[in-house]
């Protein structure tokens, strides 16, 4: 056991005992925070590779443990366990509880299992805490054989009771603030079983080190005060572009912000064009596609201006909403009345009312309403089809709870539960307080540090108060629930203020609100400065004379699909940058239309070749081979001209009927309605079917639209032909010559609005921030 304040070297001394280990052949887990891991790997290599060393989580350890003893069952993650709690309540009561009260027990639960309590061993005081009892009790018997985070703590613990043979030979226990005591019981266990070093800043009651590591010369400190928030975050921006400018990496700097002030920083990054990683976790709500949802699902009972901007259709309402500063669904009711819009509004709130089969609703407004609002909901990090499956799986949880408005309500906290794990992109650490933690850097600049900002959260609980609470001693010696106000503010600033060589820290000195308190654990008044002067870093930072704006007029654009006109003319820009970078890597089943596109005609022989290159759609391949053998793939209408052509996956022509086939991803479209839905967005299949019918109009008199998932069956798009296809598209054909004649002319200006918050692109063009 290795003690010392923050700063002191723990974790220099944990590495080369490490490095050593590895070196002599030996297993070595590093245990810690997950958001450490990339932090610990770049220390143990920082002298070069080294083979044997591996870094978990402690629930990572469990998993671990248990899987090697064979003693692994369903686990429960976290939207599962508020469902269950939810369950328990619905139960005991007889009704459905809200998603908040149910948020309520569930934390309370969490706590009690983390420090080894069953029911039984809850202390039963009044009402609310014989309540919590009943609560907890009901959530163990319907979980089952189930198993939820802490359930897995506990079980390993049991499993180490017989010191069990470990793959790894030395364990490091690094990066914590504190430990409870049914962890540390585990990594005395684990001590039996192999090498374990804990390195804690303060020890443990009852617990004695093996060695106390002493202060270490503290961080360079240098305090400033801004006039605002916003001026606070100008000058860290210009500092850290300065600092990169000057040979930094990017990986030795870090900023440390409030949570509630990140989404504002990274706002004004994109300006200056600081690469920065926003390391703090993000929920399914988001994302794109998630923010949509929860829109949908909040906007018959919350009909806020921001919500109505989610229905395009809607925004005019939004709008008047706004102007006129009113709220609720009557108010709402009767504005739309006024302008006209009340047949809109009511089919969007028809669309939102839950019948009583939930999942298929659910499962119709994922793939019909939302890509009505937005043609493209896939983002960084986000796929639709990962994004489909994460909020099925929420729906499922919250139909077994809720019906109607209720299923709504809940299938929204469920989503806002859904955390996503995704790797950030590089550049300078963009942490709260808590990610901060066990990580240290060259320099970091410590934000906003006024009175509140940085704190561990000590309130009293709502089920067990303060005085029915034991001190850490007594918790150590015999389980229970701790004492909720321990001081731990002191030590959380202490080590803030360790995390670099040279530690920034910066105050505005008033907000909107008012005059900010200072945190004295943080700033000393008597020494802050004023904001020092740096170089413009931003072009808004300069005068207008030294814009600089580029020409954009002389590009060539290679053909004029019909497809690549619609994109171009939604923005020219985003349309040429897009496809002049490089390519992601193209997935199976379009290199498999890729090899098909190759020959306009397949035969047998080559349908073989097809099947031993890409055996995963050998079966579906041979299930609609004689379908195949039939289709021309690839081809253009016309085939020949400078002008606008359509561009076919495939076709098929009897007699005077024409089939016209669009290949989709599994899974994106499952039924006629989504099929249309899709067909509708494109120009490209009714401009071809209307260049057919007009330039043959003896020899084609009706055509037909298919949408075939690679590896499905082909979906018809209407129920018959199409024979007179002009009202589809007519304003499509318009479009297309406007933005043929600016294709023609090489011009990519950009098309700036509300798509830039989702454009790749964005920081290339520039154009979205003027």
């Amino acid at each position: 056991m290795l003690i010392g304040p923050p700063g002191a070297g723990k974790t220099t001394r944990l590495v080369r005992r490490v490095r050593q280990a590895t070196a002599e052949g030996q297993r070595a887990w590093w245990i810690g925070l997950p958001s450490q891991r990339a932090y610990v790997y770049r220390r143990l290599t920082e002298a070069g590779a080294l083979l044997g060393a591996e870094f978990l989580s402690s629930q990572q350890l469990y998993y671990r443990l248990l899987a090697h003893g064979l003693k692994l069952k369903p686990l429960v993650v976290g939207t599962g366990r508020l469902a269950l709690v939810g369950e328990a309540l619905k139960e005991l009561r007889g009704e459905l509880p809200a998603p908040g009260e149910a948020r309520l027990f569930a934390t309370a639960i969490a706590e009690a299992k983390r420090f080894g309590l069953a029911p039984e061993g809850v202390a039963v005081r009044d009402e609310e805490s014989l309540r919590f009892q009943d609560v907890f009790r009901r959530y163990e018997q319907v979980k089952g054989d189930s198993w939820d985070y802490d359930d897995f703590r506990s079980e390993a613990y049991s499993y180490l009771q017989d010191a069990p043979t470990l793959e790894a030979q030395l364990i490091v226990i690094d990066g914590f603030r504190e430990v409870g005591p049914l962890e540390l019981k585990i990594y005395k266990a684990l001590s039996k079983c192999a090498e374990v070093h804990l390195a804690l800043p303060e020890c443990p009651p009852g617990e004695t080190p093996t060695e106390r590591l002493p202060e270490q010369e503290p961080s360079s400190r240098r305090v400033y005060r801004a006039a605002n928030p916003v001026s606070e975050a100008r000058w860290v921006l210009r500092s850290l572009k300065r600092d990169l400018a000057e040979g930094l990496d990017p990986l030795d700097v870090a900023v440390i912000l409030p949570e509630r002030e990140i989404r504002a920083f990274t706002a004004l990054a994109d300006e200056y064009g600081v690469p920065l990683m926003d390391e703090t976790p993000r929920a399914l709500t988001d994302s794109l596609a998630g923010r949509l949802l929860l829109d949908l699902l909040e906007l018959p009972d919350y009909p806020t201006a921001s919500k109505l901007l989610a229905v395009p259709e809607l925004n005019p309402l939004a709008q008047a909403v706004l102007d006129r500063r009113l709220a609720g669904p009557e108010a709402t009711q009767a504005l739309a009345r006024d302008l006209g819009l009340e047949t809109v509004w009511r089919r969007w709130l028809n669309l939102l009312s839950v019948p009583e089969d939930e999942l298929t609703w659910a499962e119709q407004l994922l793939n019909t309403a939302l890509p009505e609002l937005r043609a493209d909901l896939s983002e960084d990090g986000v796929t639709w089809t990962a994004f489909k499956k994460h909020a099925l799986q929420r729906a499922k949880e919250a139909s077994k709870l809720a019906l109607g408005a209720s299923f709504r309500a809940w299938w929204a906290a469920l989503l806002q539960e859904t955390k996503l794990f995704e790797r950030p992109k590089g550049g300078v650490a963009l942490l709260t307080d808590k990610l901060a933690s066990g990580r240290r850097f060259k320099r970091v600049y410590l934000m906003h540090a006024v009175e509140g900002a940085y704190t561990t959260g000590e309130r009293e609980d709502f089920f067990v108060p303060e005085e029915a609470r034991a001190g850490l001693d007594t918790v150590f010696a015999n389980l229970g629930l701790p004492k909720k106000f321990l001081g731990r503010d002191l030590a959380l600033h202490r080590e803030l203020l360790s995390r670099a060589d040279t530690v920034t820290v910066t105050y505005p000195e008033a907000a909107q609100s008012g005059p900010l308190v200072l945190e004295q654990g943080l700033v000393n008044v008597t020494k802050a400065q004023s904001l020092p002067r740096l170089a413009a870093a931003s072009r808004l930072e300069l005068s207008a004379g030294l814009m600089f704006t580029p020409e954009r007029s002389s590009f060539d654009l290679g053909s004029a699909t019909v497809e690549r006109l619609r994109r171009y003319q939604d923005c020219a820009f985003r349309h040429w940058a897009e496809g002049s970078l490089p390519q992601e890597e193209t997935e199976d089943w379009l290199k498999l239309l890729g090899a098909l596109r190759e020959r306009p005609r397949l035969n047998s022989a080559r349908l073989d070749v097809l099947k031993s290159e890409f055996p995963a759609y050998a079966a579906w391949l041979s299930e609609h081979a004689e379908t195949f053998f039939g289709l021309s793939f690839g081809e253009h209408l016309p085939q020949d001209s400078s002008g606008p052509r359509a561009y076919l996956d495939a076709a098929k022509r009897s007699g005077t009927s024409v089939s016209l086939y669009r290949f989709v991803e599994l899974g994106r479209v499952a039924s006629q309605a989504e099929a249309e839905a899709y067909i509708k967005r494109r120009w490209n299949e009714h401009w071809a079917a209307a260049y057919l019918l007009s330039n043959y109009q003896n020899r084609i008199r009706e055509v037909w639209f298919f949408v075939w998932p690679v590896g499905g069956s082909p979906v018809a798009v209407y129920d018959g032909a199409m024979k007179n296809v002009w009202r589809q598209v007519a304003t499509k054909q318009r479009r297309a010559a406007r933005a043929f004649a600016a294709f023609k002319e090489g011009d990519v200006s950009p098309n700036p609005g509300f798509r830039c918050r989702e454009c790749r692109v964005a920081d290339i063009c520039r154009e979205g921030q003027r």
